[in-house]
């Protein structure tokens, strides 16, 4: 077969209807499949907006597994590298009446590190031992070495970072274990596999490390996918930066400790020397008592602050001198020497001052800080980096557009001499969606606007009877609509109550729930059916221009001669709208009101830019109309219907 057969199939659509129930074909499916086929066989460029609905998953996994050609898939998250491998791809194969060879590859902390292993095993205690052991256990069987086969290794357990290798501390062809390391394994069977499964941040890290001339974590490939596409502009920049944490430093005290430990314990100068890094670091992070929350170095630095990073630095510069000393003992203390040297050099240069082209900036939560040099500009350095893997790149998304232009995207990215397409979602939004923009609203920035909008969420809820997500730009805006939700009797879930996965399915088994959340819930969550019938988003998504890597990218724009609310912030705010308006209508036969309670959506002049960004839906001012709509929509509304 060849790429354009797997488009075929849209066509002549008699193996999709047989193994696809309920399958009903789609024109901006087969549009899109096509100029998948034609990318791949021509290896070219196409960045495609496919609308909820319009089933993009197939439309470029047919024609990228029948042409015979590599192909690499990468999407957003590990979630969704399990939904491509569980389900997306088995359908394929089965349509198309052949296997493949199919691998998911995720990044090294996702996989167990048998030397590191060992390493925590010799510096257990009481409460980590029994784990180290299970872990032990499972290692024997594991056919992967994905330690999510044995537990969630995004949940914060202190014990995944103790033995999952990273870049800093991986021994390479150093280490005795390197011919039975999980990660090489997965590496080489990329190598052999038809169709890889990866991941955004997996993606950029092999594009930096090819770009630096050091090697390669992803195989060469004839077609690379990548889906959830809005994402790629954000992610670039932290991957085209750089960055230093006090996680990175911690975690090196702990490995130089257990190393020491490992080696007999007869080393006090060395563990000395990391004591002093650990002081230095907590020292650090008492200057940052009342700094916010991301703030850019320039305005932190004080004489105090400096100092205490100067005193840092130093620390590291001692470290590394001292392990150098003694690398001879252990392939594991030579490394700590050089990751040493690494963070030291990396520290100097994420704290050096803003040159025009980067900005340095501090992420602070708690006790714990990210220091980052952020480029103002990816799009260079992105187009640059699709060079070093020639053949096609295939850009998709539900959001990718601002008002019928793709243009912002393409921009940002770097992303030039592409075929362009914008393929509506099939499902009939005039009939089934209903736009609310409530009358008579004070500006977000009025002292009155949350009582408003809790008067409006409320009244709502209370006709829909549940069934309701509300959207939030603060966590503060969270817990006050949650607040004020309990207040009026309901139960809503609020989001920090509990896990996400555990919100949603608590969510989806009560029909008339209600959930109250922010980013993270505007996007890959799909809730099909009745059980959402209501979505409220309080203002529309603006990100801060107090945030340091914004403003130094604005002054920036502003020199250039550009509009940076016009130009960036508008068409980012509209992507984001779009993301969380596509949380309402799933499948053809839902339906439901979407609340936008900002007024800037009709009163502002750019109201109209970001009304025609979104899906034709009916329009109401009216709450009563609003109301009337969604409470149709109730499950004992329904039920008297029928």
């Amino acid at each position: 077969m060849t790429a354009a057969a797997g488009a075929a199939l849209f066509a002549d659509d008699a193996q999709l209807a047989k193994n696809l129930p309920g399958y009903r074909a789609r024109a901006g499916q087969a549009e899109m499949a096509e100029a998948v086929a034609e990318a791949i066989d021509n290896g070219t460029r196409l960045v495609v907006e496919a609308g909820t609905g319009t089933g993009k998953t197939l439309a470029y996994l047919l024609p990228a597994m029948a042409s015979g050609r590599k192909a690499i898939v990468s999407t957003a998250t590990r979630y969704l590298q399990s939904q491509l491998a569980d389900k997306d791809v088995p359908l394929a194969q089965t349509i198309l009446g052949r296997s493949f060879h199919v691998t998911v590859l995720k990044g090294r902390a996702n996989y167990l590190c048998l030397h590191r292993l060992e390493v925590a095993e010799g510096a257990t205690d009481m409460y980590t031992a029994p784990k180290i052991r299970a872990v032990r256990e499972w290692a024997k069987r594991t056919q992967t070495g994905d330690i999510g086969e044995f537990g969630d290794p995004s949940d914060g357990d202190p014990l995944w970072p103790r033995i999952t290798s990273t870049t800093d501390n991986c021994l390479g062809t150093e280490c005795s274990l390197y011919e039975q390391c999980w990660v090489l394994h997965a590496r080489r069977e990329a190598q052999a596999a038809d169709l890889v499964i990866a991941n955004h941040y997996l993606l950029f890290a092999d594009l930096t490390l090819r770009e630096s001339g050091f090697g390669e974590v992803l195989p060469g490939a004839d077609a690379i996918i990548l889906d959830e596409a809005h994402k790629l502009p954000d992610i670039a920049g932290r991957f085209f930066g750089q960055a230093l944490s006090s996680r990175q430093l911690r975690d090196f005290a702990r490995d130089g400790r257990a190393e020491l430990d490992s080696l007999g314990g007869d080393m006090p100068d060395r563990r000395a020397q990391i004591d002093t890094l650990a002081e230095r670091e907590r020292a650090f992070v008492d200057t940052l008592a009342d700094a916010g929350p991301t703030q850019g170095w320039q305005e932190l630095a004080s004489d105090v602050r400096i100092g205490a990073r100067d005193a840092l630095i130093a620390a590291l510069g001692d470290v590394e001198r001292g392990f150098e000393a003694v690398a001879s003992r252990s392939e594991g203390m030579s490394n700590l020497a050089k990751r040493a040297a690494e963070m030291r050099e990396r520290l100097a240069t994420v704290t050096a001052d803003n040159d025009g082209d980067r900005v340095s900036w501090l992420e602070i939560r708690g006790s714990s800080w990210i220091w980052h040099s952020t480029p103002l500009d990816v799009a260079t350095p992105f187009a640059r980096a699709m060079n070093t893997m020639p053949g096609a790149w295939i850009f998709t998304s539900a959001t990718l557009s601002v008002k019928e232009s793709l243009g912002y995207f393409c921009q940002r990215l770097g992303v030039f001499e592409a075929a362009e397409k914008i393929l509506p979602s099939p499902f009939d939004y005039r009939e089934n969606a209903l736009l609310y923009g409530p009358q008579r609203m004070p500006s977000p920035s009025s002292p009155d606007f949350d009582a408003a909008v809790i008067a409006e969420i409320v009244a709502l809820v209370s006709a829909a009877q549940g069934g309701a997500f509300v959207l939030c730009t603060s966590y503060r805006a969270v817990s006050r609509y949650g607040a004020a939700l309990a207040e009026a009797g309901f139960e809503p879930l609020v989001q920090g109550q509990a896990s996400r996965a555990a919100l949603l399915a608590d969510f989806r088994a009560d029909e008339n729930a209600v959930l109250v959340a922010t980013s993270s819930f505007w996007e890959g969550v799909d809730v099909r059916g009745r059980g959402l019938r209501l979505v409220i988003i309080d203002r529309l998504p603006f990100a801060s221009p107090a945030d340091p890597v914004l403003a130094a990218r604005f002054d920036a724009m502003k020199a250039a001669g550009e509009n940076p609310f016009m130009d960036y912030q508008l068409p980012q705010a509209v992507i984001t709208l779009k993301q969380g308006v596509g949380r309402l209508i799933r499948d053809a036969d839902d339906r439901g009101v979407l609340a936008i309670c900002d007024p800037r959506l009709y009163t502002a002049r750019y109201g109209p830019i970001v009304r025609a960004s979104l899906p034709p839906m009916g329009v109401t001012r009216q709450r009563a109309s609003a109301c009337d709509f969604v409470g149709a929509l109730t499950p004992d509304a329904t039920a008297g219907a029928s």
